[in-house]
């Protein structure tokens, strides 16, 4: 794809994407829809009206004013603009039902589709149409995590693969030799969002970065050696976290006859050695780094 896509290259992508948005949530019976009150997740029934009403917004009902269109859908606002709609109250609300919810997905995509096509020069639609592209994707991300959150099955996504287990760890460090470079977006470089505006010029001393990623066996060293229980591998802020946690080990992780296990969505396999290590958050990969005399790498 371009810097810029065409308007044809959109198109497909939306309708990509959007496969892929059902694809994630077409098993969901019931109360799956709605799911358990988390800080962490939104209720599926909600986000997938949400994800309509952002496209809506940004796609249909702006004006050269700055006035907003009225919505398709009755109260949208009232019932998707997160901006306004507390997380917690999203339970509550008077939700559509599920066939009313995947018609507003399918008129909104359709007629957005037909302003794509209808206006191939319009530089502002093409680049609100890249923003509900890139919102419908990290929603796709967020349907995955919160499947494995609320341990329902591995979705099943067409031409899905399974990587194949690694033999080993790669390890050794690469030799970065630093110097300047300009970080962030330049002007007349296609689409950005707006924290990643504008490039600037950084300096970075030479360094070293481990080629790979920290693997489940690296990890489980950390807490074999009572990572969790030492104090003084974590930062304040991390131990408070790792007490009221009541955190010993990363949070899908449980031990079974001397072995770690982990859960995968809705099953439980033993631990893959060499497998990156994932579900860990800032606190624990700050304190796995002092234990390994290492440190998190900086955006630079």
């Amino acid at each position: 794809m371009s810097i810029q896509p065409t308007n044809a290259e959109i198109i497909s992508l939306l309708q990509d994407a959007r496969r892929r948005t059902l694809a994630l949530t077409a098993d969901l019976q019931g109360e799956q829809w709605l799911g358990p009150r988390l800080a962490i997740v939104n209720p599926p029934l909600w986000e997938i009206g949400h994800l309509a009403w952002f496209q809506e917004h940004w796609c249909l009902r702006q004006t050269g004013s700055g006035t907003l269109l009225p919505s398709i859908f009755l109260n949208a606002d009232q019932l998707y603009n997160s901006a306004l709609v507390a997380h917690d109250t999203r339970w509550n609300l008077p939700l559509p039902t599920l066939p009313e919810t995947h018609n507003y997905l399918r008129e909104v995509l359709q007629r957005v589709q037909k302003r794509l096509e209808n206006e191939p020069g319009n530089e502002s639609l093409n680049y609100f149409a890249q923003l509900a592209l890139f919102h419908e994707d990290m929603h796709g991300e967020a349907f995955a995590y919160t499947r494995q959150t609320l341990g329902y099955p591995r979705p099943q996504l067409e031409g899905q693969q399974v990587s194949p287990q690694l033999e080993g760890a790669w390890l050794g460090d690469a030799e970065i030799p630093g110097g300047e470079f300009m970080m962030g977006a330049q002007a007349g470089s296609g689409f950005v969002f707006d924290n990643e505006k504008w490039a600037h010029s950084v300096t970075v001393k030479p360094f070293r970065m481990a080629k790979a990623l920290v693997t489940n066996a690296e990890f489980a060293a950390f807490v074999e050696d009572l990572g969790y229980r030492r104090k003084e591998l974590w930062s304040e802020a991390g131990w408070n976290w790792r007490e009221a946690a009541q955190a010993e080990a990363p949070v899908y992780w449980a031990k079974e006859g001397g072995q770690w296990m982990q859960r995968v969505f809705d099953q439980t396999i033993p631990l893959q050695s060499h497998k990156p290590v994932i579900h860990v958050n800032w606190f624990e990969a700050e304190a796995w780094c002092c234990w390994a005399k290492r440190r998190l790498q900086s955006e630079a």
